[in-house]
């Protein structure tokens, strides 16, 4: 474990492991830098692994939040991490809320550190509107959504109070759509009825500290409330880019995703058939061939996009 200051003072917690070419990996939401672990120790020769924490979860969890947009936050914390560990032509990956700060760094700071990225199971645009029907959740984004936005208006004058301090009920209530956002991660139902136990407090906290429970309501929000969408800028991303698609993602319908491909002029779409969100839990062996195949075209020279065509024609 590490940890490196970051512009407002936090120290954000790191994992690094290897020698090589830089890599890193951003986890999804609820997760941790050290779930990507086995996937990478067999390449840790070959590559330095750097497997943040972000903050408000794993060994960032107590970090505060400098502003009010999450991914703003998050963005700039991966900025403070490249540039206060000196990278240059990083490997970037991020899963979900991970990819979500890959695409918001890349909108803030573009990538001229990054190499190569990999992108998985995220859409280029959270909120529906008139001409984007495929953001969280899908069509029925407003209806399921709704719900959470009651709930967090509710938790809203708790923000400065302990956990414990809160009703029970509204305590029942926050583990229940946190588990119910989670649950939707997994197409597969064993995966489904492990998840749906965290609605048990006492299991719940196990898996969500609660010291700086505010940070869940944030990530919520972020998505609630902030209208994150990728789209123009995807159009200027100028590095290889491989974008992996669970053709079951309940939280992303594959059909928005698959549409990365009239956007982002480098990319190449990697579809994974029967599977959900979730896509390293619910297909480890494909993921692990996949992440070994970016790992290796990482370190071969850039080669040239592939023609419009050909990207529309993975997609299709």
């Amino acid at each position: 474990m590490a940890k490196l200051r970051m512009r407002d003072g936090a120290k954000l917690n790191y994992i690094e492991v290897g020698r090589g070419d830089p890599v890193i990996l951003l986890h999804g939401f609820a997760m941790r830098g050290a779930h990507w672990l086995p996937f990478v120790a067999r390449h840790a020769h070959r590559h330095r692994f750097i497997l943040p924490d972000l903050r408000g979860f794993g060994g960032s969890h107590e970090l505060p939040l400098s502003g009010e947009r999450l991914l703003d936050q998050h963005a700039d914390d991966l900025h403070d991490l490249i540039t206060g560990l000196g990278l240059r032509e990083v490997a970037l990956a991020g899963l979900s809320m991970g990819a979500c700060t890959a695409l918001q760094y890349h909108q803030r700071y573009g990538f001229d550190a990054v190499r190569s990225y990999l992108h998985i199971d995220q859409g280029p645009c959270v909120r529906n509107g008139p001409d984007w029907q495929w953001g969280l959740m899908g069509p029925e984004q407003h209806a399921l959504l709704s719900p959470w936005a009651e709930l967090m208006t509710q938790m809203a004058p708790w923000r400065e109070r302990s956990f414990g301090a809160i009703p029970r009920e509204l305590r029942r209530r926050f583990w229940g759509a946190l588990a119910e956002f989670y649950g939707a991660a997994f197409h597969r139902r064993g995966w489904q009825q492990a998840v749906n136990i965290t609605r048990i407090e006492r299991v719940a906290r196990a898996a969500f500290p609660v010291t700086n429970w505010p940070v869940y309501m944030a990530c919520l929000q972020a998505y609630l409330h902030n209208d994150y969408d990728w789209r123009d800028s995807l159009r200027t991303l100028d590095k290889p880019m491989t974008a992996i698609v669970g053709m079951e993602s309940a939280l992303y319908p594959a059909e928005g995703q698959l549409r990365i491909a009239d956007y982002a002029p480098t990319v190449r779409i990697e579809r994974f058939a029967g599977c959900g969100h979730a896509v390293p839990f619910e297909a480890p062996l494909r993921f692990a061939r996949t992440l070994s195949g970016f790992l290796e075209e990482a370190r071969q020279p850039l080669a040239t996009a592939p023609p419009p065509e050909l990207r529309r024609a993975q997609a299709a």
